[in-house]
C-alpha cells in the first residue's frame, strides 16, 4: 500500500471510529432517561394529537430509546410554554416541545417576550399547519360578505393565537364583524362551544382536528370560510386563502406574514444550548421516524397529516421570519391588537 493510500485508509478508519464513539455517547446519554415533551396547548386538539403520535414513535429512533412523556402546558397561545422551555428547562436534550406556531410572530411583535425563536434547537416538522376559519350551520352569516354586515361570535383560545388574531386582522383589513370570545383551551373546547350554541364559529382550527368531527361534514354542520395559508389547501380547493380576501397589497403582506405560520406548522424543537451532537442525533432520529412506514401508517389511521420539514430548514425559516422589515411588522401589530387597544 502506498503512503497516500495508507493515510487515506487511516483517516477513514479514524472517522468511522469517531462516528461510532459519538453514537455510543448519544446512546449512553439517553439510555434509561426520560424526555419531557412540552405541548403548549390543551388536550384533544390537532396539535396535541400530533404531539402524542410523535411521543409514541420517536423513542424507537433515538439511540438509547428514552421514554418520552407528553406534558400539556397551555396558556397565552403557547407563550408560557415557550418561555418555560427557553429559560427553565434543562439544556441537555431531555426536553422537546411543540408550540402553536404563532408564538414566533408574537415574539417579533413584542420584544419583551422572554425567548428568541431562532435560538431554539429546531428538530423537525411533522406536518404543515393547515388552519381554517369556519362557522356553524346555526350562524346567521355564512359567508365573508355576510359577516361584513352581521356580527358573528367566534370561540378562541388566547389573544396571541390565530383563533383571535386572524379575525381581528380581518375586521380591520377586510371589514368583517367578528366578535372574539377568549378562554377556550383547545380546538376541542372551541368546537364544543359551537355545538352548545355558545359561539357561531371558530376563527382558526386545525384541519386534522376537523377530521375527528366527520359528522360535521356528513351532516353539513359547518361552512369553511378561509384557510390561514399562502395558498389554497388541496383538500378544499374551493375555499380561499386569507390572502384572497383583499386586493390591497400592503394588507396582503400583513396576512402573508401571519399565514407563514402554516410553513412552521407542527414543528418540534428543543432548548437553546443543547450540545450539537445531541441536537443532530434528535434531528436524524426525527427524520428517520417521519420516513418510517409504521409511523406513516399510524398517522393515517389517526387521520393525521405527515408533511415533514428538516430541522436545519426550520432553523433557516426562523431567521427569515425574525428579520422581516419593520414596516410589515408594525402593520401586523396594529392589525392584530384586541378591540379597543388601538
Amino acid at each position: 500500500m502506498t503512503k497516500t493510500r495508507w493515510i487515506a485508509a487511516s483517516s477513514l478508519a479514524l472517522l468511522a471510529m469517531t462516528s461510532a464513539a459519538r453514537a455510543d455517547a448519544i446512546e449512553d446519554f439517553y439510555k434509561g432517561k426520560a424526555i419531557n415533551m412540552i405541548i403548549g396547548l390543551g388536550e384533544g386538539g390537532g396539535y396535541d394529537l400530533s404531539a402524542r403520535l410523535v411521543a409514541q414513535h420517536l423513542s424507537d429512533f433515538i439511540p438509547g430509546k428514552p421514554v418520552i412523556v407528553p406534558r400539556n402546558m397551555p396558556g397565552a397561545g403557547s407563550i408560557a410554554a415557550a418561555e418555560y422551555v427557553y429559560n427553565l428547562a434543562p439544556k441537555d436534550g431531555t426536553t422537546i416541545a411543540l408550540f402553536q406556531p404563532t408564538f414566533v410572530l408574537e415574539k417579533i411583535t413584542d420584544k419583551a417576550r422572554k425567548f428568541e425563536p431562532e435560538k431554539f434547537g429546531w428538530i423537525g416538522r411533522v406536518d404543515q399547519a393547515v388552519l381554517v376559519g369556519l362557522v356553524f350551520k346555526s350562524s346567521k352569516a355564512q359567508t365573508i360578505d355576510e359577516i361584513k354586515k352581521t356580527e358573528t361570535v367566534l370561540s378562541a383560545n388566547a389573544a396571541a393565537g390565530t383563533s383571535a388574531t386572524i379575525p381581528w386582522a380581518l375586521n380591520r383589513l377586510v371589514g368583517t364583524k367578528f366578535k372574539v370570545i377568549l378562554g377556550f383551551p383547545s380546538s376541542a373546547a372551541m368546537g364544543l362551544a359551537l355545538e352548545r350554541g355558545e359561539a357561531d364559529g371558530i376563527g382558526s382550527t386545525s384541519w386534522d382536528y376537523l377530521q375527528t368531527k366527520q359528522d360535521w361534514f356528513d351532516e353539513k354542520k359547518i361552512k369553511i370560510l378561509y384557510t390561514i395559508s399562502t395558498r389554497r389547501y388541496h383538500e378544499i380547493p374551493d375555499v380561499p386563502s386569507v390572502l384572497e380576501l383583499t386586493t390591497i397589497e400592503k394588507d396582503r403582506n400583513v396576512l402573508k406574514l401571519m399565514a407563514s405560520t402554516s410553513d412552521i406548522g407542527r414543528a418540534f424543537l428543543t432548548t437553546p444550548g443543547v450540545p450539537p451532537e445531541r441536537l443532530e442525533a434528535l434531528r436524524k432520529s426525527f427524520d428517520a421516524m417521519t420516513k418510517a412506514e409504521s409511523f406513516k401508517a399510524d398517522a393515517a389511521k389517526r387521520k393525521l397529516g405527515v408533511d415533514p420539514m428538516a430541522g436545519a430548514e426550520l432553523q433557516a425559516l426562523m431567521v427569515d421570519v425574525a428579520s422581516q422589515p419593520d414596516s410589515v411588522i408594525e402593520a401586523m401589530k396594529a392589525a392584530t391588537l384586541p378591540p379597543g387597544k388601538e
